[in-house]
């Protein structure tokens, strides 16, 4: 597996799940073994002396050990799972992605992924695994198994195959036995992947997977995990763009989620495993084995699952003797177990006997149990700077909410902010359009700093999905940052000034992001909403490499040049540039280069190379003691109009144009970085740059005749804040509950 795509799945698995390696070989259920196999699990609570008191949590297809995540509301005193008085364990399944042996760990006999060569492993392989972490955990005593969908089969089979472990289970919207329904719903999906010409007979390059039909297999899916009603109520025919409907954005936009953090070969994998549930295989007739399950059990039906109907869960409550069968109202389809938590919590602790609890309220303002309720993905932002940039993405957010709600399933919920004086923190939520008032209502203390922010990090690392969002220019937030990834907080940066440090305090920052499994997104650091640290990092994670680069960084300068070029004068220029909010908050940094040197190692780091910011040859726009002088800027410029209105005017007569530009060549494994002005001719890529226009122009050793280009608007509180906007949108995807 590539590292790129081991630290994407790696984002979708807690810090605090740990890796038990099994004993000696694990023999399959149909033929074949694995020769080491290592299951990842989360565990909650405390084991008792006697190890009687553990509940065995099962997760569906594409889960992980992460219980507390897709379940949060099973959890806590007087719910389904009580930390205080159980020892709860949920592992990740044989076969999947997130730390369990699957397709992609390494087949020690080969060296390299199974991939397609994974062995077919099965139901009752995947609850052996778990029967032998809990024997490892000193586990005696099995009080309730439960699992929905995948995760029903696998609490059947746990109560067949150890009656003497088992107190009691709950088989949550799922069957005994796949149908043939859901058979040829599997195949249909796994035929999407292979027909993918990437799969390549399941031998394919880890690094270029087959992502185009593991998104349409995941969509399909989508497809049967909600109902037609749910569908027509929420799409219609609504149309999302002048070609595409509603319901297409939303599916493609699944699809996209699924790739992102899973394994083609593993979903394959699982499928199958799927495909050869049936409880009575080897154990005699079907209704007989269900009838012979003497557990106190709990069945729950979803009235409008359309992907294992009502008619099956009905009927393994009316074989297995004493069931309780209890059942779901829902319009969202087979999703209901993991939507509507908060009713199949309070049937599941009825079933165990626990205390009801108080209804929680839904209907508190941007509180999570309205999105819970709605199913939705719930994001916790911490907003650090309330700029115009700051102030832009609050108002995206405010005008955007609606539609990501409705058409994606995100709440992306504001629940600090914090400026140079004040901080807010309401963990039930900002309101989007009372901002302003209610951060001044706080009291003055100060920037937000390590010793401010530690105990809020805190606070905001025990809520849904923790990010903390840095729309500053502040120095020393690495230790910010780090605290940040320590709490289990992912951080979305538009601050250049961590990421442009010291080599080795960068490296030990994405040392600690990387321990912590969290993730940096800093995309807008360069180029405002352009994608362009993206795209360096995915051709250096494709194997490719730099010759050279060469680009006009600032969209600032862009701007001066242009208006300079024009015949404005320089003073009126930058002021022009400072009012419209495109300068640093020191236009200095803008004008001696150091803004344009910063973004210029940022992206030779992330195209692998060792950069650091004081070895960058820097030009200023103007002449660096003009910019040292103390008193106001414009006043300093003023002065200097003349000698730049000369300059201008002989390039003019050259017909050349002032640019500035960056430009990062490759010597000996490190980067050599100059910045500064240059004149440049009509052939040059930079005279067609207008206004606020960014451009980077690579060539490596698959574009070399040709360079990769990008270029579009580098600099402005809308873009900028538009991909801030962006990058929050791409976290906010799921933590793979079903």
């Amino acid at each position: 597996m590539t590292d790129a795509r081991a630290a994407a799945r790696a984002a979708f698995v807690a810090p605090e799940t740990k890796v038990l390696t099994l004993p000696g070989e694990l023999p399959l259920e149909m033929g074949g073994t694995l020769p080491e196999v290592q299951v990842a699990y989360r565990t909650w609570g405390t084991l008792d002396r006697d190890g009687a008191n553990a509940v065995v949590v099962c997760h569906a297809l594409t889960g992980s050990a992460d219980a507390d995540r897709w379940w949060t509301k099973m959890f806590g005193p007087g719910r389904a799972f009580d930390p205080e008085r159980d020892f709860v364990l949920c592992s990740n399944i044989l076969g999947s992605c997130y730390g369990t042996t699957g397709p992609a760990s390494i087949d020690p006999r080969t060296g390299a992924p199974y991939l397609g060569d994974f062995p077919l492993v099965s139901i009752r392989d995947m609850v052996r695994v778990q029967r032998e972490l809990c024997r490892a955990l000193g586990v005696t005593r099995v009080r309730l198994v439960v699992g929905g969908s995948l995760g029903g089969m696998q609490t059947l089979e746990w109560a067949l195959s150890y009656p003497e472990l088992v107190d009691a289970f709950a088989f949550i919207a799922s069957s005994a036995r796949h149908s043939a329904w859901c058979i040829g719903l599997s195949e249909a999906q796994r035929q999407a992947i292979y027909a993918d010409p990437r799969w390549r007979g399941g031998r394919y390059d880890p690094a270029d997977p087959p992502l185009a039909g593991l998104a349409a297999a995941r969509m399909m899916a989508m497809c049967t995990y909600r109902s037609r009603d749910s569908f027509e109520q929420r799409f219609a025919r609504r149309p999302q763009t002048a070609g595409t409907y509603a319901v297409e954005s939303y599916l493609r936009y699944q699809g996209q989620q699924l790739v992102d953090r899973f394994d083609a070969a593993s979903y394959v994998a699982l499928t199958r495993a799927m495909d050869t549930h049936d409880v009575s295989r080897g154990r005699g007739e079907y209704e007989e084995v269900l009838r012979g399950l003497r557990k106190p059990a709990l069945v729950v039906s979803i009235d409008t699952d359309v992907l294992y109907l009502p008619e099956e869960q009905r009927e393994v409550a009316e074989l297995v003797p004493g069931a309780r069968f209890e059942r779901i109202e829902s319009p969202h389809g087979h999703d209901a177990f993991l939507i509507d938590v908060e009713r199949l919590d309070r049937m599941v602790a009825d079933f165990r006997g626990r205390a009801p609890r108080a209804e929680a309220s839904a209907a508190r303002r941007g509180g999570a149990d309205g999105a819970a309720a709605a199913g939705r993905e719930e994001v916790s932002l911490f907003v650090l700077g309330k700029g115009k940039v700051g102030s832009q993405l609050l108002a995206q957010l405010a005008e955007q909410r609606a539609g990501f709600e409705r058409d994606y399933d995100v709440t992306l919920r504001v629940v600090g902010l914090a400026d140079s004086r004040r901080t807010l923190f309401e963990p039930e939520g900002v309101g989007l359009e009372g901002w302003r008032a209610a951060l001044a209502a706080e009291p003055e203390a100060g920037p937000f700093d390590l010793a401010r922010g530690a105990p809020l990090l805190e606070r905001l690392g025990r809520l849904p999905h923790p990010v903390l969002v840095d729309l500053t220019a502040a120095d020393g937030m690495e230790a910010v940052y780090a605290e940040a990834f320590r709490r289990g907080v992912d951080v979305v940066s538009a601050n250049k000034r961590p990421l442009a440090t010291r080599q080795p305090a960068r490296d030990e920052l994405l040392a600690v992001q990387r321990r912590h499994h969290r993730r940096w997104s800093h995309e807008a650091t360069v180029g405002a909403s352009l994608p362009l640290i993206g795209t360096l990092a995915g051709l250096r994670h494709a194997g490719d490499r730099l010759l050279s680069l060469e680009g006009a960084l600032s969209g600032t300068l862009g701007h001066v040049c242009g208006e300079l070029m024009k015949g404005a004068p320089l003073s009126l220029a930058v002021r022009w540039a400072r009012e419209l909010g495109y300068t640093e908050a020191d236009p200095r940094d803008d004008l001696s280069g150091l803004d344009a040197a910063r973004k210029a190692v940022i992206l030779a780091r992330e195209l692998g190379l060792a950069a650091e910011l004081d070895e960058v040859e820097r030009e200023p726009l103007v002449p660096a003691d003009l910019l040292s002088r103390p008193g106001d800027l414009l006043q300093a410029l003023r002065w200097y109009d003349p000698f730049m209105e000369e300059r201008v005017a002989a390039l003019r007569g050259e017909r050349r144009a002032l640019r500035y530009l960056a430009r990062i060549d490759v010597e000996g494994g490190r980067a050599r970085i100059r910045v500064g002005p240059a004149a440049v001719g009509p052939e040059h890529l930079a005279s067609r740059l207008r206004g606020v226009e960014a451009y980077v122009a690579c060539h490596t050793e698959r574009y070399q005749e040709h360079p990769l280009l990008v270029q579009g608007a580098g600099v402005g509180a809308v873009s900028t804040a538009g991909g801030v906007l962006a990058e929050l949108f791409r976290l906010s995807q799921g933590h793979g509950a079903r």
